[in-house]
């Protein structure tokens, strides 16, 4: 076997023979007088010119290693290098020695090519880097340099601190080192960053190569790009923890959040608190003006909360137009009423969406730690809890929990929880209230008026269970009940032969508002084959002030067909005299709070006789509502009311009550 021989003397190449030039494929006089360093690393690599140094300083006399060159991307040759020092006369002198141990055999040669082919694919498909034992670089592939940044000069010889992320800890790092110092291989994911300052993932293994001691003294570290994976993952965690519409933290983040503050809590002997935050009439911007106009005066009331929390603690969005916040580590429970009443003001500026000025107001429950519960389930409850007292008294207000709510709440619970089956085995019933002529007693029209009765509850009165169907989404098959069953009665008289008496159907605004109402409104009309003018609609005047153009094409739709269309509980509201002109409804009903004290009170009759004539100038049938005494009655009279109702004349009747009513068509009881 050949061998190629090369002569170094005084530190600098001085011969090679034509083997040497063949194996190495060498332009002789390119590397003629050339510094042995500089010609064995171009020649083979900078581990061999290392080795020959050892010679060349005196440290050694004999040296043996085996290299790997590149002759093409696809073959390699295996060299078998010696080199010797000797003492001559013309001073020190090293000759080398290098054979291509190819001819050995061929499954050598196979082999060798399965691993630069292996080696191939590897660069071909990972990010691959070679350190020493100290972590310093010595080879990076292509790869490496590509999604890194830095140049394959820049990355050798530095440490991988050089693309350290400072996202891991100081014990990863360690943790890391210690396995592949133990000859251990080492597996996982690390974030990296990039030379212009961007981060990426890769999953890493890392495998220490071992010398013929055992002891690691290089360590190849195999990485792929998962970056788009964790980026998959970032946005599952997000889509897990945080709303989707606002950016705020979702009932989950905020779970897990108040676990923490209660922790924390505990261990601190701290105080906290949470609010829940209800959005009052907010379903009606979604009915009116449509839900992507609702979608950005959510946006735009957690922006605000955002603002006014700030770093005090988080802001959350439940489901709809439910926020919850917790306000982390208070003085007082008295920082929790301040940052309510912040809230209710704040509210008093409107929301600028598109072309609107959105007023809308909050109704807020709290429950302070460790008062308001002790652990996440109690608090959320009684924050809960507390926030439906708010609603159901009177709304843009906040309310502390106390313990006097929890009884409360389980009659709640149990009246929204029982509502569908109330419906499911016909618990509901009407009864009818007269509308009366009070010069001669004559009944113009009935008033259908639902009550429940409820198997443990007994009655209930419909001023409790309807604002709890309108919660829980119960209002509108109740509302469709109340339509068919009292077109299923008029039918009923009319088969009976009684003389026809319109009744009026009290409509809530989700009900009103619905898609296809009206068509759905006279379906059931023809089905039980009942002529329009013997039904008359109520609505409240609040419905004709929060969705203006919508009530508007609706009731044009109802006169068109003949139905009357009646003003219910007018004086609760806004009392806004201008939307009664705007609006064009054939009955106004004007509600007791404006009649109570008639008698006596000369500002009160001032007031109803007002009312009274505008309504009489729009061509309205004026309604007195709730008349209980008789002086009332002869107040109201004299100020040329058309029609009262109230106990004076006749409570609301059952069916099986009303025979003699139907039969005379006035209030017998009161002539």
């Amino acid at each position: 076997m050949k061998q190629g021989v090369f002569v170094i003397v005084q530190e600098r190449i001085s011969y090679m023979n034509q083997v040497c030039v063949d194996i190495l494929d060498l332009d002789v006089k390119q590397y003629q007088d050339c510094h042995y360093s500089t010609a064995i690393a171009q020649w083979i690599n900078k581990e061999t010119a290392h080795c020959f140094k050892s010679l060349i300083d005196g440290n050694k006399t004999d040296i043996h290693t085996t290299a790997m060159i590149h002759t093409n991307p696809h073959e390699v040759i295996i060299l078998d290098i010696y080199g010797h020092y000797v003492h001559s006369a013309v001073g020190p002198q090293v000759i080398g020695c290098i054979t291509d141990v190819r001819q050995k055999g061929e499954q050598l040669t196979r082999s060798l090519k399965d691993l630069a082919d292996m080696r191939y694919s590897i660069d071909q498909a990972a990010i691959v880097a070679i350190t020493n034992r100290r972590g310093k670089i010595t080879y990076v592939n292509n790869k490496f340099c590509e999604i890194s940044g830095y140049t394959a000069e820049e990355l050798i010889g530095q440490t991988h601190q050089i693309i350290n992320s400072h996202y891991h800890s100081r014990d990863f790092f360690k943790e890391l080192w210690r396995t592949i110092g133990l000859g251990k291989v080492w597996k996982g994911e690390i974030r990296n960053r990039r030379k212009d300052g961007s981060t990426y993932w890769v999953n890493t293994t890392i495998v220490p190569i071992k010398d013929e001691n055992g002891q690691p003294y290089q360590y190849l570290a195999i990485r792929y790009d998962i970056t788009d994976k964790k980026q998959n993952e970032e946005q599952v965690r997000y889509m897990a923890f945080y709303d989707h519409l606002t950016g705020l933290a979702n009932r989950r983040m905020f779970d897990k959040c108040l676990k923490e503050a209660i922790n924390k809590a505990k261990q601190r002997n701290i105080k906290f608190g949470i609010m829940f935050v209800d959005l009052d009439s907010f379903k009606y911007v979604n009915d009116t003006l449509g839900h992507v106009t609702g979608d950005k005066l959510l946006i735009a009331v957690g922006e605000r909360f955002q603002q006014m929390v700030s770093k005090r603690g988080i802001v959350a969005r439940f489901s709809g137009d439910e926020f919850a916040i917790l306000i982390d580590q208070i003085d007082s429970y008295n920082e929790l009423q301040q940052f309510s009443e912040a809230i209710i003001d704040d509210f008093k500026q409107p929301f600028l969406i598109e072309d609107y000025e959105l007023n809308i107001t909050g109704s807020i429950g709290i429950a302070a730690y460790p008062g308001g519960g002790e652990d996440p389930e109690a608090m959320m409850k009684h924050a809960d809890l507390a926030m439906y007292y708010v609603k159901n008294e009177q709304k843009n207000d906040y309310q502390m929990f106390n313990m006097d709510m929890n009884d409360m709440s389980q009659r709640t619970f149990q009246i929204q929880n029982d509502l569908r089956k109330a419906l499911e085995e016909e618990q509901f019933s009407l009864v009818y209230q007269p509308r009366v002529n009070p010069i001669d007693a004559s009944i113009q029209s009935f008033e259908a008026l639902i009550r429940w009765e409820h198997p443990e509850f007994g009655e209930i009165s419909p001023s409790e269970f309807i604002p709890l169907a309108e919660e829980v989404g119960m209002i509108n098959p109740i509302g469709t009940w109340v339509i068919r069953s009292v077109c299923r009665q008029i039918s009923l008289w009319s088969s009976n032969g009684y003389d026809l008496i319109p009744v009026s159907i009290n409509l809530s605004a989700s009900q009103f508002m619905q898609a296809y109402f009206v068509h759905h409104f006279f379906q059931i009309l023809q089905e039980f084959k009942v002529d329009p003018v013997w039904v008359q609609v109520e609505i409240t005047e609040s419905l004709l002030i929060e969705n203006e153009k919508g009530v508007r094409d609706i009731l044009q739709k109802l006169r068109d067909k003949s139905i009357k269309v009646a003003l219910d509980d007018f004086g609760t509201g806004y009392s806004s005299l201008a939307y009664l002109r705007k609006f064009k409804v054939d009955i106004l009903k004007i509600d007791r709070s404006l009649i109570k004290g008639i008698s006596t009170q000369s500002s009160e009759k001032l007031i109803a006789s007002t009312v009274i004539q505008l309504g009489k100038s729009l061509n309205m049938t004026v309604v007195a509502e709730g008349l209980e005494e008789k002086e009332e009655v002869e107040a109201v009279v004299q100020l040329g009311i058309d029609e009262v109702q109230g106990y004076y004349f006749s409570k609301p009747l059952r069916v099986g009550d009303m025979e003699r009513m139907l039969q005379t068509k006035k209030c017998l009881t009161y002539m």
